[in-house]
């Protein structure tokens, strides 16, 4: 007989071992696996099998016991409906009643195998709601990952509460700059799994230009809502980033097709790389060095200082990577002179105007409230 498919012997086990409270030996589950039951071979390589698939199913989160027997040998095995089901989900309400009733009850949990021995997890109606337009705006964000773990993990809830599938009319919608073009996105991950140069016209917000780019794509990554591709400019021999929205007229390279045009270097790590930046030094533009100084240490400028490279001998100096001088100087702004810059002039000098318009407009809506 050819051998079941595992997901089949996995599935067997399972039901074998849900439908008991107690523990059960080898022998019992034997009898009910049929993959098991109908093992032609030796006893060892059928024990190899178990084992295997013991392992396997707790790797994946089964929690599947090992309980000792009367003489303390380990060989009865248990799973609790409790440790391997998600609690029940109710929704708390109570239903209007008339002068003399007694409130409606919470629905009651279905009936059959596993719920009965469930706990009981209640959510008041606007918690619920929290939930669902949590789960929507998720999906909405642009991540096609983010929103399929999203759209998962509601249906999961759903199957005891349905109505965290029902949108509401008028369900909040997240705009987000410009979404990238499916197109777009597959062909410059398939370049990226070619490792096939790619060209494209590129529009930069910090110049307020468009130029051609020629680029070895080293990865994708959604950070702060967006789409970038990370990879080694040409033109720049640099490792630059390109908001995949502002990409235009792509070109991948039609020469030896099957062939990789470059090899990412071995100690580039996307995700260290995505995770580290922030929305000052995204872009294209060139970097520069801007020195900050911090005379104020408390749970705001902390973290900060940690964003920033220590300057040897001055404990309240940091040094800055900027390729946004505008949006850094906005963070620096929000610390309300805990934080001064220090080089280059220019963008303190940005800084300081930046902070006497905002105080100018503070001033006219004072007056006017004067008035």
């Amino acid at each position: 007989m050819p051998t079941q498919p595992k997901l089949q012997r996995w599935t067997d086990l399972l039901a074998a071992l849900l439908r008991r409270h107690s523990a059960v030996d080898f022998e019992t589950l034997r009898a009910e696996v049929g993959a098991y039951a109908a093992h032609t071979g030796q006893r060892s390589a059928l024990l190899r099998m178990f084992e295997r698939d013991k392992d396997e199913l707790r790797a994946l989160g089964v929690p599947i016991e090992t309980v000792a027997d009367a003489e303390h040998n380990l060989s009865r095995y248990r799973l609790a409906s409790r440790h391997f089901y998600l609690p029940f989900l109710q929704l708390a309400y109570e239903a209007p009643r008339a002068p003399g009733r007694r409130a409606a009850s919470p629905p009651a949990r279905p009936r059959g195998p596993g719920y009965q021995a469930l706990q009981v997890l209640a959510f008041e109606p606007d918690e619920l709601d929290a939930i669902a337009r949590a789960g929507r705006r998720v999906g909405a964000l642009g991540d096609p990952a983010l929103a399929h773990e999203a759209a998962t993990a509601v249906r999961k809830l759903a199957h005891d509460l349905p109505a965290l599938l029902e949108a509401p009319p008028g369900a909040e919608v997240v705009h987000t700059d410009r979404a990238p073009d499916p197109a777009r996105l597959a062909a410059l991950g398939d370049a990226l799994a070619r490792r096939k140069t790619v060209s494209f016209a590129y529009h930069s917000m910090e110049r307020d230009a468009t130029s051609a780019r020629h680029v070895d794509p080293w990865g994708l990554a959604f950070v702060g809502g967006h789409w970038y591709l990370v990879g080694r400019d040409h033109d720049a021999d640099a490792v630059r980033q390109f908001r995949v929205s502002r990409i235009a007229d792509l070109a991948v390279n039609a020469m030896r097709e099957q062939s990789p045009d470059f090899a990412v270097p071995a100690g580039f790590d996307l995700a260290a790389h995505a995770g580290s930046r922030q929305a000052w030094e995204l872009g294209d533009a060139e970097q520069h060095e801007v020195l900050v100084r911090f005379s104020v240490a408390n749970g705001v400028t902390l973290p900060a200082m940690r964003l920033g490279e220590p300057v040897t001998g001055d404990g309240e100096l940091r040094r800055f990577r900027v390729r946004r001088a505008e949006v850094f100087a906005r963070w620096i702004l929000g610390f309300a002179g805990a934080a001064r810059i220090e080089a280059p002039a220019a963008l303190a000098a940005q800084v300081r105007a930046m902070a006497r318009a905002a105080l100018g407009r503070y001033a006219v809506g004072a007056a006017g409230s004067a008035g």
